[in-house]
């Protein structure tokens, strides 16, 4: 203490002053008449001095109902008139402040305690223990901090997260967990978890706590991550769960469990509406499969008549027409007047033209159709060429056109015939007669047309370009 005692009280003041926290010791007057070293330290700066100053300078938000002496006594002592701890803020002797917590405590003898310490005479003192709490507010922020953050990760949290201590009773649970579970979080506190929310498995058949996965976490500190888990709600109702148990150590010691578990419905739900969708576009896919098959075999059979159509009911006769009138055009008799005699020739040509188109289309339908396949062989061009020219001649007419050909000795393999017929219709396309053997209208003011058609043919490496133009487009 800072007053020198006598010789029977120096070892009490030694610990006195070797105690944490600070003493202070107030008379009736308000005044500090004695404190201990730490008391000095917290209060005291260089060239000024703590005893003899008023109590209200250094603790200004102090009750002062409490110093000796006063005629209103505080309510909030106890029988030995000792006050709560109570923190307030403390002005040091030069000003400066810091926080503190301060308790008093009366001494009813004043003399007889102070006689303790030696040296005063006064009747009746307060003691107050002050400690400074600069240090211990920061931790305390930083761990209220710290516990709000967590708070608000643990409201935030989809999943839920219950906390157990070492018996398996709740000691913490977050809202996502009381609402998967139907519990308000105020009903779980306490509560045993297992006969809570597992006490049943899956098929409703009882589940042991100790072959549970918290029970092994919390005796033996394994973690554990359960994938469907059952946990039960309060209306009774299953909830599948992904599940982790986990324990919570204090330094080596095992002080609990946290079990954290993800509500699995939603996914199921999704599972089976992504399930039924997936019915219901296989059933749609069925279904237009079931329809293109039909309008397949619908269009097939449209194939067929139309071949048939073409094969016997029109091609044949055509043919036999062609033939008659072919026939009685070349009568050398001369019966017929020379303008009918022409108009005979022409028909002939016509139906000549509608033969070899139904005969064209028909071997493009049984081609298509797989009935017939290419015939590639090794061939040289100029005879192709020349198959391709007559072909034209007999759709276009003879007479109707002239030709330019430059067609080298090449080979290549290709279908003779089916190349020949689409060469004839490309030439066909240039000279500009249509379908019923009549020439299209030339473009305005392009000048009169040269009826001459270039067919030419070269190789370029292993490609054969063959290239035909005429008056009109088409080539």
């Amino acid at each position: 203490m800072s007053s020198r005692p006598s010789r029977g009280a120096a070892r009490l003041a030694a610990i006195l002053d070797a105690l944490p926290d600070g003493l202070v010791l107030v008379n009736c007057n308000g005044t500090v008449v004695n404190a201990n070293t730490i008391a000095l330290g917290m209060f005291e700066t260089p060239g000024t001095a703590l005893v003899g100053r008023g109590l209200l300078d250094l603790l200004p938000d102090f009750d002062s109902r409490l110093i000796p002496g006063s005629m209103r006594r505080p309510d909030n002592t106890d029988e030995q008139g000792r006050t709560k701890p109570a923190r307030m803020v403390a002005r040091r002797t030069d000003g400066g402040e810091f926080p503190v917590e301060v308790t008093s405590a009366s001494l009813e003898d004043g003399r007889e305690a102070y006689d303790s310490y030696g040296g005063y005479t006064g009747d009746e003192l307060l003691m107050l223990v002050v400690r400074d709490l600069t240090g211990t507010l920061d931790t305390e922020a930083e761990l209220a901090r710290s516990q709000r953050q967590t708070e608000m990760i643990l409201r935030a949290a989809s999943e839920g997260v219950v906390g157990t201590d070492t018996d398996g009773r709740v000691v913490l649970v977050n809202p996502a967990a009381a609402q998967i579970l139907g519990h308000r979080a105020g009903e779980l506190g306490g509560r045993e978890l297992h006969p809570l929310i597992l006490a049943k498995r899956a098929d409703g058949e009882p589940f042991p706590y100790e072959e549970s996965p918290l029970a092994d976490t919390l005796k033996s500190g394994r973690k554990h991550r359960v994938r469907g888990q059952v946990l039960w709600t309060k209306k009774g109702e299953r909830v599948p769960v992904d599940l982790t148990t986990a324990p919570v150590r204090d330094g080596d010691q095992l002080v609990g469990a946290v079990m954290t578990f993800t509500d699995r419905r939603p996914y199921e739900q999704l599972a089976e509406q992504h399930a039924a969708e997936l019915a219901d576009r296989a059933e749609r896919a069925a279904a237009e499969r079931e329809a293109q098959q039909e309008r397949y075999a619908s269009l097939a059979a449209r194939h067929e008549q139309l071949t048939a159509v073409l094969a016997e009911s029109l091609r044949g006769p055509l043919e036999e027409l062609r033939t008659r009138l072919g026939a009685l055009a070349a009568d050398d008799a001369g019966q017929l007047w020379p303008e009918a005699n022409q108009v005979l020739h022409h028909l002939t040509a016509g139906y000549a033209r509608m033969t070899a188109l139904v005969d064209n289309v028909l071997g493009y339908q049984r081609l298509d159709a797989g009935a017939e396949k290419l015939d590639k062989r090794v061939t040289l061009l100029d005879g192709v060429v020349s198959a391709g020219i007559d072909g034209a001649v007999e759709l276009i007419g003879p007479g109707r056109a002239q030709f330019a050909v430059h067609t080298p000795p090449i080979e290549a393999e290709v279908d003779p015939a089916r190349l020949a017929t689409a060469l004839a219709h490309l030439v066909a396309d240039v000279a500009g007669v249509d379908a019923t053997g009549r020439n299209r209208a030339a473009v305005p003011g392009a000048g009169p047309a040269d009826s001459t058609i270039v067919v030419a043919a070269a190789r370029r490496g292993d490609v054969v370009r063959i290239e035909v133009r005429g008056p009109y487009a088409g080539g």
